[in-house]
């Protein structure tokens, strides 16, 4: 049987774009070569195109998923979708490939369609009994907004696009005066804006991953920061933020946490990675968002998980494509 085309997908239409390619990377890596064949197809607004991991371009075809390298046209066994934001995060690509029968590692496309907002995502959970912060959904401004939130949930809170990733156009607001620019900034990011209530805490993040047929709970991550929150700065420059694997809590809050994360991940139908982000407020477990496509770069939280869990990076990347390939068969 001919070894299968593995297309790792990169890119994006985001500025998470750059993020993307490290994650894509990381995963390429870590492809057993003797047992897949894969590619990267990097995604723009206007332009697919194709590389072999030494970085030769191959010809593709966009519409049926199929590459010439000189033996006629070759269609793809499975994918890895490495594109934080759309459209690899909104169930767009997903959509895509499943009208062409190409499995992938990810959720569906309502999954992620569902989980790429969220105001949806966090409302569903409370709709299934998850704790979660009090938050408000805007579409639109007019002169009472401001007020609206502050009375819907109060100083300080945060501002945030509803459909984007790595932090980006998200605020902390502690003030009236700071809301104004704060909305300013989300709306640029985003047409949909969610205002959150604030939760003091321990911020805790908890990675989640099916392999074998087998929802794991990987070891819970506590991030510790100088910064107002986790910001793209905090996240991926800064010096003095710490990522504690395993978290330095008490044994029955870790059960809870990771027990939480498994049980989101699967109400929610998620597949392949996801990252729960929760906070710890000493009395509760409080859930704030959940990541299906969770960054994969050398800087990233979920690797470090995973090895630190003892699955390993090149185990669970090829772990995945073991499980799209035996669905596509």
């Amino acid at each position: 049987m001919p070894i299968p085309l593995i297309a790792v997908f990169r890119g994006g239409y985001t500025g998470e774009s750059v993020i993307s390619h490290q994650s894509a990377q990381r995963m390429m890596d870590a492809i057993d070569r003797q047992r897949f064949d894969p590619f990267y197809i990097t995604l723009t607004q206007k332009h697919w195109s194709c590389e072999a991991p030494n970085g030769t371009n191959v010809p593709l075809d966009r519409g049926s998923l199929t590459i010439d390298r000189g033996r006629g046209s070759e269609g793809f066994g499975a994918a890895l979708i490495a594109i934080h934001g759309a459209p690899g995060e909104d169930g767009k690509l997903q959509g895509y490939l499943d009208m062409l029968g190409v499995p992938y590692q990810t959720g569906s496309v309502l999954n992620m369609a569902v989980t790429f907002s969220k105001y949806t995502t966090t409302g569903m959970l409370r709709d299934l009994g998850f704790r979660v912060a009090d938050s408000l959904l805007l579409t639109s401004r007019d002169a009472g907004t401001e007020q609206r939130v502050i009375d819907r949930v109060g100083l300080p809170c945060f501002v945030k696009p509803d459909q984007s990733g790595s932090s980006i156009g998200i605020s902390k607001v502690k003030t009236a005066a700071e809301l104004k620019p704060a909305l300013d900034l989300a709306f640029a990011e985003d047409p949909t804006v969610m205002c959150e209530a604030f939760v003091q805490g321990r911020e805790l993040t908890c990675g989640v991953i099916r392999l074998n047929g087998e929802v794991r709970a990987l070891p819970v991550c506590e991030i510790r920061h100088t910064h107002e929150f986790f910001d793209y700065q905090a996240k991926y420059h800064a010096t003095d933020t710490e990522e504690l694997i395993p978290a330095p809590l008490p044994d029955d809050v870790t059960r809870l946490v990771q027990e939480r994360s498994a049980a989101i991940y699967r109400a929610l139908g998620c597949r392949g990675m996801a990252r729960v982000d929760h906070f710890y407020t000493g009395t509760e477990v409080v859930t704030i968002e959940v990541n299906t496509t969770p960054g994969f770069s050398g800087a990233s939280i979920f690797p470090k998980m995973l090895e630190v869990s003892g699955i390993g990076v090149a185990p669970a990347v090829n772990g995945l494509l073991d499980e799209c390939v035996q669905r596509s068969r």
